[in-house]
């Protein structure tokens, strides 16, 4: 399999639910969260799980994981 497929699926596996608050994307929505008007209603606590971790892998302290992730550079 790609090696980038394989770090897609563990990533996502990783991540899922990172800072999840325990209210559903609906409610989110209804009760017109910070995170749903960052997010424009759609997917609210996925995205922000998204974004969460990803800030957390470009921290410096994983420098040498980014290396072993990103082929040519940075990913950011």
């Amino acid at each position: 399999s790609d090696p980038l497929t394989q770090f897609a699926v563990v990533f996502a596996a990783l991540i899922h639910d990172v800072d999840h608050t325990g209210l559903s994307n609906a409610q989110l929505v209804k009760e017109h969260s910070t995170l749903a008007r960052i997010f424009s209603n759609k997917s609210v606590a996925e995205q922000n799980s998204v974004v969460v971790a990803w800030e957390l892998l470009m921290e410096p302290r994983y420098e040498d994981l980014q290396q072993c992730i990103f082929a040519h550079g940075s990913g950011r």
